[in-house]
């Protein structure tokens, strides 16, 4: 997901950042993976590093997608090392993800992954055992039970889910804990509570509901058939600015920051991780979205960030070839940028 490909990579250059250091060596990959590009990461409290691999990409619009060349995705583990523990859970297994975005694990433990070209949200165990599904495998439509394109996920306090229905449609969608529908919010446009490209979500220590709103809607339209990117969003507006909508958790709008071209989004100690213009992180205010601390060229693409315990950055970035660089275990998928002390 990118908005251009004017970008470079500098991130191995004018090493240390603002108190970071970029991590030699990061991971140790086993010397049989095989990836295409990094997309998601995420972090347990016992430091274990999962990231989320597109492994076998561009497939989703082949008449073959569903079969012979379905899209592969697997989710890894290491140690904060690099040392590598092997697959999680049922990784392997064909249709486990044919386009993998984004990783999360939630408060209780359990795993969440967005899908993009499954069009499909999931659950699990911490042990990578099934538990939710919402919308409907290799199948794309904008209604009660189907996705196009789902971006990010994200549980309330009060236990409802909230989907980015973000690629190809723009929208956000509430679910109970069972998955049953809630509501929808959103359609096509930049007014308040509107949306094009919702691409991250993450909720604030107060509850408030942020959402990544990025200029466009057609984004790789290779991937897609005939029909699945409505006319509309082939025209982006006038003066467009990327944004960051807040909402309340019922989906009520609270106000927008514009100062930002935010990809990713986390919430942490009372403020808002936010990627800016790619490969930029910008930690914010949560109240106010005043730039607490900048910390720049963390990667060509910021497409998801997490930090451990130990205050260390880990970025998956997509799209390597965009800056010149190659895509798989040889290419800067995964940084990890740990803090001086």
């Amino acid at each position: 997901m990118c908005v251009s490909h004017d970008v470079t990579d500098n991130s191995a250059s004018k090493d240390p950042r603002d108190g970071y250091r970029l991590a030699d060596n990061w991971p140790r990959y086993p010397a049989d993976m095989q990836f295409e590009m990094g997309s998601g990461v995420a972090i347990d409290d016992n430091d274990i590093i999962y990231l989320f691999t597109r492994d076998v990409e561009h497939w989703a619009a082949h008449p073959l997608a569903m079969s012979a060349k379905m899209g592969k995705s697997s989710i890894s583990m290491f140690q904060r090392d690099g040392s590598y523990l092997g697959k999680w859970g049922k990784s392997d297994e064909p249709g486990f993800a044919l386009g993998g975005h984004t990783l999360y694990i939630e408060k209780d433990g359990t795993f969440w992954t967005t899908d993009r070209d499954g069009h499909v949200v999931r659950q699990y165990t911490p042990d990578g055992e099934s538990l939710l599904e919402l919308g409907t495998f290799g199948e794309w439509g904008c209604d009660e039970s189907h996705f196009n394109g789902p971006t990010a996920v994200a549980v309330q306090d009060d236990g409802l889910i909230v989907v980015a229905d973000g690629y190809w449609n723009s929208r956000l969608v509430w679910f109970t804990p069972d998955g049953d529908f809630v509501r929808a919010l959103g359609q096509w446009g930049r007014e308040p509570g509107e949306f094009n490209t919702p691409h991250a979500l993450t909720i604030d220590s107060k509850g408030r509901l942020l959402v990544a709103d990025l200029c466009g809607g057609n984004f790789h339209a290779y991937m897609t058939v005939d029909g699945q990117i409505a006319e509309h969003r082939n025209h982006v507006a006038k003066d467009c600015q990327h944004r960051i909508q807040r909402f309340t958790p019922e989906g009520d709008y609270i106000d927008e920051w514009t100062h930002l071209m935010p990809l990713s989004l986390l919430s942490r100690d009372g403020q808002i991780y936010a990627s800016d213009r790619m490969s930029n992180l910008a930690i914010l205010d949560e109240d106010t979205g005043e730039v607490v601390k900048r910390i720049d060229d963390l990667a060509i693409y910021i497409h998801q960030l997490a930090v451990d315990s130990h205050g260390d950055l880990y970025t998956a970035c997509v799209y390597p070839e965009h800056a010149g660089q190659p895509r798989g275990p040889s290419g800067p998928s995964h940084n990890r940028w740990t803090k001086q002390r």
